[in-house]
């Protein structure tokens, strides 16, 4: 799969510590043409740099599917960390690839 991906929904969130990170959502498209990118895996990598303690329920990484119109969402909690900081979750479909920054306060 030879595709972009963007970010649609999740980007820059702001939650309390120990608070639940609404689902994050990006889209794949086709580099090609355009359309989107369907039944890809897509694997969401916690990056905290600055030691917040946020990770998804379970541990990272998530792996989702992508829908029939390229989207990928979590479908695992991601729990803010005891500290305040900057967080990054970087998605990952083969060479697509998308962070998103999210804010522990």
């Amino acid at each position: 799969m030879a595709g972009t991906m963007e970010a649609l929904s999740g980007d820059g969130q702001e939650v309390g510590r120990g608070e639940e990170f609404a689902p994050l959502v990006v889209r794949l498209v086709s580099e090609e043409d355009g359309s989107p990118v369907g039944g890809a895996v897509v694997s969401y990598f916690v990056d905290d740099a600055e030691g917040t303690g946020t990770d998804f329920h379970g541990g990272s990484p998530v792996r989702v599917t992508s829908a029939v119109d390229g989207t990928a969402a979590t479908d695992v909690p991601l729990i803010a960390g005891d500290s305040a900081g900057r967080v990054t979750v970087r998605a990952l479909a083969d060479s697509a690839r998308c962070a998103l920054t999210l804010h522990v306060r």
